[in-house]
């Protein structure tokens, strides 16, 4: 880099990650626009390494849009050179006048061309809120990834295949979970009730799934899964609706009497998705997970990828005629 502004943003961004317990490593040679590269190491294993272009100094901050600064200057060979890195990439902003620090993705999706699509420049919008490797930018950045979106989706499933084993050999995976459904935030609890037959442990979800019912929520969250309620969780609240609705009372003998369907007829029609309203604030859910066609596929898949196959390098080649 070519002035000390320019290496002040370097230091302040070395500093933040050495306090995060991000390692950070400068890239002394000039390139096509990466300054250092960040890794971050859990357990004695590498989790996450992020190659990032800074730039420093209050002239960055100058243009500004719903309440992103707008970072432009990037030709068409930047653009290529992030965008199709096998690292994923940031941009990091570093205003040294009151030491503002932000970031941004460098992707396909965040990387927009000028003139509506048409021009031959690109910019970025950097979010004024998405601050250098606080708490929430720091799981962030964890978590990004530079990988084809079937790699990503594949990984993805991947991170839940010990749940489908369980199911698939006779264990049972419950997710429980309250929605606070008058909240726009998403605010709620998940978690994954797992017995594998010799123990029963438990999986929390830390996230809140903002404008979106958590029935939408659920298949997208486990896309292997069926969902049917936990009869014995639901079955005090199901009694209640069952007894409004083909139940009357007759209070000369003091009993029940069944006018419509049986409770079991009953039940069968019911939502499997169903889930326990506390007083119109939130819905408790005890749901069942089964396996459907996409977790029996995968898990087929999975044994197949995983084992040593004869002739994996063998490749067509064309040849013209």
């Amino acid at each position: 880099m070519s002035n000390s502004t320019e290496r002040e943003g370097v230091f302040h961004c070395g500093k933040i990650a050495a306090r995060n317990k991000w390692i950070f490593r400068e890239q002394p040679i000039d390139d096509i626009g990466i300054d250092a590269h960040m890794e971050f190491i859990e357990d004695d294993k590498p989790r996450q390494l992020l190659a990032l272009q800074i730039k420093s100094g209050p002239s960055w901050f100058k243009e500004k849009k719903d309440d992103c600064i707008i970072f432009r200057n990037i030709n068409e060979r930047q653009y290529n050179y992030w965008t199709m890195n096998s690292l994923p990439c940031i941009i990091v902003l570093y205003n040294t006048d009151d030491n503002m620090c932000i970031w941004q993705e460098l992707t396909t999706d965040t990387i927009k061309r000028t003139k509506d699509g048409t021009g031959k420049g690109f910019y970025v919008e950097v979010p004024l809120n998405q601050i250098f490797l606080d708490e929430s930018s720091n799981k962030k950045l964890l978590s990004y990834s530079n990988l084809p979106q079937h790699i990503q989706n594949y990984n993805f499933l991947l991170s839940q295949k010990r749940f489908m084993e369980i199911i698939q050999n006779g264990g049972e995976v419950k997710l429980h979970s309250k929605e606070w459904v008058n909240k726009s935030s998403g605010r709620g609890e998940t978690k994954l009730i797992v017995n594998d037959g010799e123990k029963v442990k438990e999986y929390s979800y830390p996230y809140w799934f903002p404008y979106t019912p958590y029935t939408e929520v659920f298949p997208k969250l486990f896309p292997w899964a069926n969902f049917s309620s936990d009869e014995d969780f639901v079955e005090e609240e199901d009694e209640k609706l069952w007894k409004q609705y083909h139940c009357y009372y007759d209070q000369e003998i003091e009993k029940w009497l069944v006018v419509g369907d049986t409770f079991e007829e009953f039940r069968q029609k019911l939502d499997p998705m169903r889930y326990i309203d506390h007083v119109g604030e939130v819905a408790e859910f005890m749901l069942v997970l089964s396996l459907n066609e996409l977790g029996r596929a995968f898990l087929e898949v999975e044994q197949f990828v995983s084992q040593n196959r004869p002739y994996a390098k063998a490749r067509p080649e064309s040849k013209d005629k």
